[in-house]
């Protein structure tokens, strides 16, 4: 059975995205957005699962014209947890909201919490079975560890806050990792270059936006003037 990641109006599938290839040049471009805060073996293993529960006959079957709502991002988020501990917990937080974004830990408000979503309950009632293909296809690295030069705070209160915002910038690699592979198939298929990702501002012009929008608030409270202090310790150095 051949799976997919992408369709188009094409019936015959002959330009169809095939899910390996999606999942690795996912993989590929959040590892290299990773790397630059070491954290690019847990980018890639993210990439590589993200879209695993399209390995299923009810997300193929949606592909072709099913249009009943399928999960594909839980099950990757489970083998994630499985597979790699508490590095992998943080990654499936990351591949479990892909697209819907982070969700809360335990306690489920707008939508369910990472546990719910990862308890065998929740398997039984809402994903479909995960088909073997994907083991055939893709290779996992046996394990993933914290960024090089990852160091725990010495003060235990600000460790979960360490780990959340690393948490956040592998999942937006992820997320920008996606984005961009997705875009690039379907500029293919139209016959358009890829995606020119060195286009747009620089770092420089938008600090400056970013400068000119908060210098136009007034800063007439005290929040006001602990967000403007908090800023200013964060740009040292």
């Amino acid at each position: 059975m051949d799976f997919y990641a992408h369709s188009t109006n094409r019936r015959d599938k002959a330009d169809w995205q095939r899910l390996a290839d999606h999942l690795l040049g996912t993989a590929l471009g959040a590892s290299k957005r990773a790397g630059t805060f070491g954290a690019d073996a847990a980018a890639y293993v993210a990439g590589l699962l993200h879209d695993i529960g399209k390995y299923t006959r009810d997300f193929q079957n949606l592909l072709s014209g099913d249009l009943r709502r399928v999960d594909h991002a839980t099950w990757g988020a489970r083998i994630a947890q499985e597979r790699y501990g508490p590095v992998g917990t943080l990654v499936a937080y990351g591949i479990a909201g892909h697209h819907a974004g982070l969700a809360n830990g335990r306690t489920g408000e707008a939508r369910s919490s990472l546990s719910e979503r990862l308890s065998q309950d929740y398997v039984d009632r809402h994903l479909p079975p995960l088909l073997p293909g994907w083991e055939k296809e893709l290779q996992l690295p046996g394990q993933v560890s914290l960024p090089r030069g990852f160091t725990a705070h010495p003060d235990p209160r600000y460790r979960a806050f360490q780990l959340s915002l690393l948490l956040r910038m592998v999942f937006s690699c992820l997320v920008d990792a996606d984005f961009v592979d997705t875009d690039n198939f379907y500029r293919r298929v139209r016959g358009e270059p890829p995606r020119d990702e060195a286009a747009g501002p620089s770092l420089d012009a938008l600090r400056n936006r970013l400068d000119s929008h908060l210098a136009a608030k007034p800063c007439t409270s005290w929040i006001n003037e602990e967000r403007q202090r908090i800023l200013a310790h964060g740009r040292v150095g």
